[in-house]
């Protein structure tokens, strides 16, 4: 006799279904937390990804291999193990050195974008490789700035979503994304040619973890500021003004040493010599007598030879210095003068200060803030972070004497493109001895609407005729900062420019705006213009034998050369796409099979 119409059985039957429903779905559940987990520590992935799916390779003696950029070459493997064994040698047993890399937007805003995925894999896959000395974090800097307050180099520096940090210790750096790509510089097109990633990662922590930083001299011997007195360099907290200024050097990475360019040696590990504010001119050939006195000119000269830097600071009141500003016109940058007669009909060679009325924060037009450089040349990659965020801010600049490009230099023009947004800019450039200079603004008083108004000044004052009118006055758009590059077309590796081999001639035609009061502000941008051009030009050891990685199209992936350099593809495109779409296809149909076999089952028993 059955027991009512079989509900125990159908019961069974349905709670049976229901625990194979509920276990399968929490092995599912299961299965992809673990995998997921392995895949993130294992760094297991496949870029699928039409936009920035670059592929690279690295020569060997005979074949090509074709590698992801962010798989680690074994020369990074080898100098990123050389610096971390020795910075543990000069360190005790039970204080190893520890390096952390901080991203400073959240794993999923850094996956998404093209450029910045590949920084962040190659971090990851620097952290399996050294899991006891590297160890990678994010920050979300938009929603909690606070919590990288502790690698602003002063309170008032920005820190940006594009920025990573590398740090051990109380040292860091700080880099912005376009630091880790070579740029086509030829189209101006603003694409990459080559991922040098590893390149930059190895360097960041051979500085973080180096026993010496780069040292930044700074001259004392032409009347500049930190050579007078009230500088000494034992009384800081003392100073009258410039204490952040210097703080800003110490934070982009430097040691600060004084310089005498006559007399001194100067410092091995010098990379960036800084002129402040000069009233006496620079030595440029020997003179007779019983002391001669080596040539300044020459000495700077052979100094950026070896692809360092140099940064002068002058304003409306510096006197004409002929031999330093003849040095600067061979690298395409002029200092504006008058050369006339002032109202007492004497002749007279003065300087020029700029006044821009349109822009202006006092009320004769003296303290204003500059216009930014348009278009994508040098001068703005400088500052790309702060032009790419979301409010510009503004930088301040008093007292200015006005800057020219050099007439010896050769102008060019490049067109804006409406479809990509990039405004037109012009540069002038030279070629010298197999090498270009190229010189670019970085800010500017007045516009083509408003022109800036330049006057004749001598002596901190106007020149002015026998009617007390102003003389010498001209308007227009002038330079306030320009930066200028020589690129001795030097190869590594595949024959990809390398920047390492760059000097560079920066000219800031005002004092005030790196003044105290203007650096310890949050309202204006001066402390992170400073912090841009500091570590753009800044030279740190160059990592011997680390090489760009060029970049190829997509189209091109997963093949291999023989020794003939014949390429064969391991996979074809179609391939790679049926192996794709089979992935995808399998697991549905298992699962389909799977759903058949129980429905026919529970069919036949019913």
């Amino acid at each position: 006799m059955k027991n009512g119409n079989g509900w125990r059985g159908k019961l069974a039957r349905r709670s049976a279904s229901t625990a194979i429903t509920v276990c399968v779905v929490a092995l599912v559940l299961v299965l992809n937390i673990v995998f997921g987990a392995l895949s993130s520590g294992n760094l297991w992935y496949i870029d699928l990804t039409p936009e920035g799916g670059y592929n690279v390779y690295t020569e060997t003696s005979a074949t090509r291999k074709h590698v992801r950029m962010y798989t680690l070459m074994d020369e990074t493997v080898d100098f990123v193990s050389y610096v971390i064994d020795e910075a543990n040698s000069r360190r005790k047993e039970d204080d190893p050195v520890k390096v952390d890399i901080i991203f400073c937007a959240e794993p999923d805003i850094l996956k998404r974008s093209d450029a910045m995925r590949y920084v962040y894999y190659t971090a990851l896959n620097l952290q399996k490789e050294f899991p006891e000395t590297i160890s990678v974090s994010c920050k979300d800097v938009w929603s909690n700035p606070s919590s990288v307050d502790m690698y602003r180099s002063t309170a008032y520096a920005s820190i940006y979503q594009s920025n990573i940090i590398v740090a051990s210790g109380s040292e860091f750096r700080i880099t912005s994304l376009n630091s880790y790509y070579t740029y086509d510089s030829e189209s101006n097109t603003g694409t990459p040619v080559a991922y040098n990633g590893q390149k930059i990662f190895a360097q960041q922590i051979l500085d973080v973890t180096g026993a010496e930083a780069p040292i930044c001299c700074l001259t004392t011997n032409h009347g500049e500021v930190f050579g007078r007195p009230e500088y000494a360099p034992d009384n800081r907290e003392n100073w009258p003004e410039y204490k952040e200024f210097v703080k800003v050097l110490e934070g982009a990475g430097y040691e600060i040493r004084y310089l005498d360019l006559e007399k001194d040696e100067i410092p091995e590990n010098c990379r960036l010599i800084l002129c402040f504010d000069p009233t006496k001119d620079f030595v440029s050939s020997y003179t007779g007598g019983e002391t001669k006195k080596e040539s300044e000119i020459l000495r700077l000269d052979a100094f950026l030879e070896k692809s360092y830097s140099f940064m002068v600071f002058t304003d409306a009141d510096t006197p004409e210095l002929p031999n330093l500003e003849e040095y600067l016109e061979f690298w395409g940058i002029e200092m504006m003068h008058y050369d006339g007669k002032d109202g007492e009909g004497n002749e007279v060679e003065a300087s020029y200060r700029v006044e821009d009325y349109d822009n202006r924060l006092d009320a004769t037009g003296s303290v204003f803030t500059g216009e930014y450089a348009k278009g994508k040349g040098l001068g703005t990659a400088v500052i790309s972070d702060l032009i790419s965020s979301s409010a510009m801010p503004q930088i301040v600049f008093g007292n200015a004497r006005p800057l020219l490009f050099s007439d010896t230099f050769e102008s060019r023009y490049v067109m804006g493109d409406e479809s990509t947004g990039t405004e037109a800019y012009s540069y002038v450039y030279n070629e010298k001895d197999g090498g270009v200079r190229a010189a670019f603004d970085m800010f500017s008083a007045g516009t083509s609407e408003a022109p800036a108004i330049a006057y004749a000044t001598a002596g901190g004052r106007d020149l002015a005729d026998s009617e007390g009118n102003p003389i010498g006055v001209g308007s227009g758009i002038y330079k306030v900062m320009t930066l200028s590059a020589e690129s001795r077309r030097e190869s590594e590796g595949m024959g990809y420019s390398n920047v390492d081999r760059t000097s560079y001639v920066c000219v800031v035609g005002s004092t005030d705006m790196v003044k105290d009061e203007i650096l310890g502000t949050t309202s204006y941008g001066n402390t992170d213009v400073l912090l841009s051009t500091l570590r753009y030009i800044g030279k740190d050891v160059n990592p011997v034998g680390l090489q760009f990685v060029p970049m190829h199209d997509p189209a091109m992936d997963l093949t291999v050369s023989d020794a003939a350099g014949n390429e064969t593809a391991l996979f074809t495109e179609k391939q790679l796409t049926d192996t794709a779409f089979a992935l995808v296809l399998i697991p549905a149909i298992i699962i389909a099979g799977a759903c058949a076999v129980v429905l026919i089952r529970r069919r036949a028993r019913s």
